[in-house]
């Protein structure tokens, strides 16, 4: 990846979400919201807390299709704040707070370079 220089930012920061593959799951796979940082030199990776979809909404994902737009599922708010965590988790959880706690992951070594550099 080519590093541009746009203003007079320290960091780039990307937050996405998506499934990756866990054999010990009963769909094998599982979800989590990950944030990269980029420094101009260095890669902070972070994670979320994962979860499982139902069997139909992973073979609909992996056939292509965006949980976002299957209302048929989650209704019409997964598109939202509270995502499609927020409708299996009955409002416990929302897809906001997935996408923190994976940046809040990927300052670690960020807000603790004493203790990484140690």
């Amino acid at each position: 990846m080519q590093w541009k220089e746009i203003g007079t930012c320290n960091y780039g920061v990307g937050i996405e979400a998506g499934m990756y593959e866990v054999s010990d799951v009963d769909t094998g796979y599982m979800d989590a919201s990950i944030c990269a940082i980029y420094d101009g030199n260095n890669y902070y990776i972070g994670f979320s807390p994962s979860f499982e979809y139902p069997k139909t909404v992973v073979e609909r994902v992996l056939e292509g299709e965006e949980l976002g737009y299957m209302h048929d599922v989650f209704g019409s708010t997964a598109k939202g704040r509270k995502g499609a965590i927020g409708v299996l988790t009955n409002g416990r959880v929302y897809r906001d707070e997935l996408e923190e706690y994976a940046v809040i992951m990927a300052l670690t070594k960020i807000v603790s370079p004493e203790i990484y550099n140690k």
